[in-house]
């Protein structure tokens, strides 16, 4: 395979890899943005029911408010661990956005020491032909 080829696959990865981090930045802002507003809604029905039971609440409408803070419960932890699933594949990704940033520059380093290389011979090839013409016109 050719390095010039390689160097384009290289870089495609590494945009490949920064649009699923853009994507997974967006997933993880939004899931903040859920839980937030989850526990600021479990805040307020624990509120509202502390300003109720301190009036006494009958049996059933207890377990309605019990019930409700438990499903509200459930959703925010829901909404954490999903944050937190997030947060490893986010990490994972910048993990892997740092390796395709070092392959690709390897291969730029590799290209450009190549590049001179052919630079170098061709400027001794010049040299030579520079010479051999010299050295002709010299003997005429």
């Amino acid at each position: 395979m050719k390095l010039d080829v390689l160097r384009r696959y290289r870089a495609q990865l590494e945009e490949v890899v920064r649009m699923d981090l853009f994507r997974l930045r967006q997933e993880l802002q939004d899931i903040e943005a859920r839980a937030r507003l989850l526990e600021e809604r479990m805040r307020v029905t624990t509120d509202e029911y502390l300003a109720k039971a301190g009036g006494g609440v009958a049996l059933d409408e207890f377990l309605v408010w019990q019930s409700m803070l438990t499903g509200e419960m459930s959703k925010s932890a829901a909404a954490r661990r999903m944050e937190g699933q997030l947060r490893e594949a986010w990490d994972q990704k910048q993990g892997e956005l740092r390796e395709a940033m070092q392959d690709r520059r390897t291969l730029d380093c590799l290209a450009e020491r190549m590049r001179l290389q052919r630079q170098l011979v061709q400027n001794r090839v010049d040299q030579m032909e520079m010479d051999e013409a010299a050295r002709r016109a010299g003997v005429m």
